[in-house]
Order: structure tokens, then C-alpha cells, then sequence
């Protein structure tokens, strides 16, 4: 192929007011894309929480969610994983005060940008947990044996600015191990 034929059949896109080429997979001539979420991790606004814990039968853990009151709204996924039956809530409109602050960090460990979001674990004060959006009961247990349970929330929900989201996690069954991720990033909305 001449340089010409090339330079004809090159697609253009623009980023930044100027023209740039798209690329294609030399081998396959596929054309070479991100996801939205994953150009997020790129531009260092893209962010991730995680926290293991063991819960007794009965036994509920708290997060407090406080969203920025800016126009750079949160996009977020829920992930938690367990061996057994879990309750997971989620609210609304909270008007709880955090007790522990939790550290979040960044995808790209490249950028120095922070999250808007603070994440509290536990809870005091206040009188509502706010309206309840989610409320999902998962897993198994018969007789003594445990059969792993689990779920992925994988539909993003976009956070409202400058209000107050609280997580609860119940145990239904003693010695419950948990993993809760909370995924999201921070963009600036345009609407």
C-alpha cells in the first residue's frame, strides 16, 4: 500500500479540538475502543473501595455514603461477595453522621486526584436511614453445610450531588465472610 492509499483510508477522530487517528488492530484490523468507564481509569477519575469482614448471624455492618455537592456526579457500581445468605439495602436521603472514615483510592496509581465521594464505615446519630432503593436477599445455607452465594450489581447507578447513600449488610447466618467493593468514578455532567 502507498503512504496516500493509507492516509485515505485513515479514520479520524477529534479529542481536544484537534484531529486524531483511530486505531485499528494491525492484525485483525479490528478497531480499538474503551468502555467509558474504563477512559475514566485513564484520566485518573475513576476510584474503588474495598472492606473484608466476618459478620455473626444477625449481625448488620453500616457504610455512609456522602456524595459531593458539585455537578461532578458519582457513577457507581456495588459488588459484595459471601458465603452465605446476605441482606443487602441500600438507602437514600440518609441523614446519619459517619463514624470511621475510609480511604478510597484511585484506579490509575498514576494521578494524584482524590475522590469527591467519602466513604464512612458505621454509624451515629440522626433518625433515618432515608428511602430504601435496594433490598436483596442472597445465598444458601442447609443444615450445617454452606453453599457459596453471591451477587454483581453491575448496573451502574448514578448518585445524586449532596445527598447522603447508606449500605447495610446483614448476616443471616453465623461466621459470614464478605467482600464489598464499591466502584465508581466522578464525572462532570454536562446536562
Amino acid at each position: 500500500m502507498s503512504a496516500s492509499i493509507e492516509q485515505g483510508n485513515q479514520l479520524y477522530g477529534v479529542a481536544g479540538g484537534a484531529a486524531r487517528p483511530i486505531g485499528v488492530d494491525l492484525v485483525t484490523q479490528a478497531l480499538l475502543t474503551l468502555d467509558y468507564a474504563h477512559h475514566e481509569v485513564h484520566e485518573g477519575s475513576h476510584f474503588f473501595y474495598t472492606n473484608s469482614l466476618d459478620l455473626g448471624s444477625g449481625i448488620s455492618q453500616v457504610y455512609l455514603l456522602t456524595t459531593p455537592d458539585t455537578t461532578k456526579w458519582v457513577h457507581m457500581t456495588f459488588n459484595y461477595e459471601h458465603i452465605a445468605v446476605l441482606q443487602f439495602a441500600l438507602f437514600e436521603g440518609a441523614d446519619r453522621v459517619g463514624t470511621t472514615l475510609q480511604t478510597a483510592f484511585n484506579n490509575n496509581r498514576n494521578s494524584l486526584n482524590t475522590p469527591g465521594l467519602v466513604v464512612h464505615k458505621g454509624i451515629s446519630g440522626g433518625t433515618t436511614d432515608g428511602v430504601q432503593m435496594v433490598n436483596d436477599l442472597f445465598g444458601y445455607s442447609s443444615g450445617n453445610s454452606r453453599v457459596g452465594g453471591g451477587d454483581r450489581n453491575d448496573h451502574e447507578l448514578l448518585l445524586k450531588q449532596n445527598t447522603k447513600y447508606l449500605i447495610r449488610l446483614t448476616s443471616s447466618t453465623a461466621d459470614q465472610l464478605i467482600v464489598l467493593r464499591l466502584i465508581w468514578y466522578e464525572h462532570t455532567s454536562k446536562t
